[in-house]
């Protein structure tokens, strides 16, 4: 029989680099540690400055049992895993097995691994991976680097452990990804989708009584600490230690969830407790399931259905986006992170809100964890998309039947009633706010003195340009007070896609009229369907060019002694200046543009103040 060949070149460059978020590193790094039996993991990010150059460096190490020189191999091979027996089962409560974990801090500079036992300490570096493959077709490391000769070591007190150090993680390399490695960005990161995020604490008394801490310092910590320091701010409040004068954050093993408070007493007694003027349901928090799941099929999972308010969400979750601001690069929405999570080992893995059946929209006020120790997860961990589809079918409908039960329909009712009143209660003072908002600017807007005193509101100006709605506004309040100014009949308008008019041309066919609040040298429209242009502003200046949708070019001309055409013969024949697009091909006609603007003051004698 023929050998399959496989690239290796290709293949090893694909599982370096194919991990959906670079913040893999951490996860990687901090199930190694746990699975190998650690009680400390440290985890720092630094930048290090050497003869004017700066270095970005992660540092991350443990206490566990580390790994010995005969195992030092599997770090590097890939798909040769510590963790997988000769008939390549995975070790119980192991999650790291695949074999690929590690690959991903190859995406970098450097790579220097450390390892400490009662009897030995070595250590081995990797330089340039990438580049290794791009020249060579492979990859090498050192040597064992002896313990008086190493860049990187582990604790004189500790005597055993494993570290880490990634220098110049190539998506990192810029200020345009580096905010990912604020502080406030990695331990976001480090409590939904590691595990320090992982539900299973909650359901293993011996995995919560282990006290498993990480220490954490990401970039800008002193700000974070600066600001979260309060019980006004934040649940749970941070823990900062500080060793060897570096300070870090201190983080349990495990989710939070928040403290329960679904009666109005408790909800008002800890909106007053944090000094809080937000209204008090909003700080609704209950775990409505929390137990173990056994299926007719002997399959069973652990289950968590916790539900909570805007507030309580916030406390915890401080990336998630505020109402009114719009998300960052750095925040995250409320469906984005909130709704129905498959989890393995008790870490998130994946969205799976589409199982469950009728109940669409109301995901974003609801954590649900359903961790299955059958899910089999995709090589880079990102999905259960290689578990047995039976399985899955049991899962999905035994879930179903959970949702469906009258407790939890009422429950997640009762959530429904104080996320309608937040609703109501935030439109009520969105409005107020608005109103507010509106009558102050209003003061600011010029005023159009008509001859015989009406006063009419000229458009706003906004960075964009004038309102295109005052426009129509305006337009339609000037056709009420000359219903024959213009010389052609508006048949239609429509604001779907934009205010638009539909007339007859001198000719009886249907064309439109674009309306814009500023006229700029790019139309949404095709000029072969164009009749005219209304506008209150005009931006662009004579002989230049304005470009449709279909990329067709028109100049513009004016005429600054022209006569006005109105079916009012107290208009027409008046001198204006007057502006048309001349398109480059003959086979489109020329276009009017009416700037209100200059309309007013010299067709109407108005005065804008």
């Amino acid at each position: 029989m023929t050998e399959i060949n496989i690239n290796k070149q290709y293949e090893l460059y694909q599982i370096i680099t194919d991990f959906g978020d670079p913040l893999e590193i951490f996860r990687e790094a901090f199930q190694n540690a746990v699975d190998e039996n650690s009680s400390k993991v440290y985890c720092r990010v630094f930048l290090e400055k050497k003869l004017g150059m700066e270095d970005l460096i992660i540092d991350i190490w443990n206490n566990g049992q580390g790994l010995s020189r005969e195992k030092a191999h599997c770090f590097f091979d890939l798909a040769n895993s510590t963790k997988v027996n000769s008939d390549y089962v995975p070790q119980k409560e192991k999650l790291g097995y695949k074999g690929h974990g590690s690959k991903i801090f190859f995406n970098s500079r450097k790579v220097i691994i450390a390892s400490k036992s009662d009897t030995d300490e070595w250590s081995i570096e990797m330089m340039e991976p990438l580049i290794q493959l791009q020249k060579n077709g492979k990859l090498e490391y050192s040597e064992f680097i002896e313990k008086h000769k190493m860049e990187v070591k582990l604790p004189d007190e500790w005597n055993q452990g494993f570290y880490v150090r990634i220098i110049e993680h190539l998506h990192f390399r810029n200020k345009s990804t580096r905010f990912k490695l604020n502080h406030k960005s990695i331990r976001d990161y480090a409590k939904w989708f590691t595990v320090f995020g992982s539900i299973k604490p909650l359901f293993d008394e011996d995995l919560k009584n282990k006290n498993i801490k990480l220490y954490l310092q990401g970039l800008d910590i002193d700000s974070f600490k600066n600001e979260f320091d309060k019980k006004e701010l934040i649940d749970p409040v941070p823990i900062f230690i500080t060793t060897n004068g570096i300070i870090y954050e201190e983080i349990e093993l495990g989710h939070y969830f928040p403290d329960e408070r679904y009666n109005d007493k408790d909800m008002k007694n800890y909106s007053q407790r944090i000094n809080s003027n937000r209204p008090y349901y909003e700080f609704y928090s209950r775990k409505i399931y929390y137990n173990k799941v056994n299926t007719s099929s002997g399959k069973s999972f652990n289950l968590i259905i916790s539900i909570e308010g805007y507030e309580t969400k916030r406390r915890y979750d401080i990336l998630l986006t505020k109402r009114g601001k719009p998300r960052t690069d750095i925040t995250h929405t409320d469906s984005e992170r909130y709704g129905i999570w498959a989890c393995k080992g008790g870490i998130p893995i994946e969205k799976i809100d589409e199982w469950i059946e009728g109940t669409k929209g109301i995901y974003t006020f609801m954590q649900v964890f359903v961790d299955c120790d059958d899910f089999e997860l995709t090589a880079n961990r990102g999905t259960i998309h290689n578990s047995d589809i039976e399985i899955l079918s049991i899962i999905k409908k035994e879930l179903n039947d959970i949702f469906d039960k009258s407790n939890i329909k009422k429950y997640i009712n009762e959530r429904l009633e104080y996320e309608n009143l937040e609703k109501i209660i935030t439109s009520v003072k969105d409005d107020g706010e608005n109103l507010k908002f509106r009558f102050k600017n209003s003061s600011g807007r010029k005023e159009i003195l008509l001859p015989g005193g009406t006063k009419l509101l000229a458009p706003s100006e906004k960075k964009s340009g004038y309102s295109e709605s005052e426009t129509l506004v305006l337009l339609v309040q000037l056709i009420t007070l000359y219903p024959n100014f213009l010389n052609f009949n508006i048949r239609d308008y429509d604001t779907y896609k934009g205010i638009d008019f539909v007339v007859e041309d001198n000719y009886g066919n249907p064309k439109y009229i674009e309306l814009k609040g500023t006229f700029y040298n790019k139309i949404n429209h095709p000029f072969q369907y164009t009749y005219k242009f209304i506008c209150y502003e005009l931006k662009i200046k004579p002989n230049e060019y304005v470009y449709d949708i279909e990329g067709v070019k028109a100049k513009l001309e004016n005429n600054s002694n022209d006569k006005f055409k109105s079916n009012d013969d107290n208009f027409n024949g008046k001198i204006y200046e007057s502006f048309k697009l001349n398109p480059d091909s003959a086979a489109y006609q020329s276009m009017e543009i009416i700037e209100l603007k200059s309309f007013l003051t010299t067709i109407l004698d108005a005065k804008i103040t």
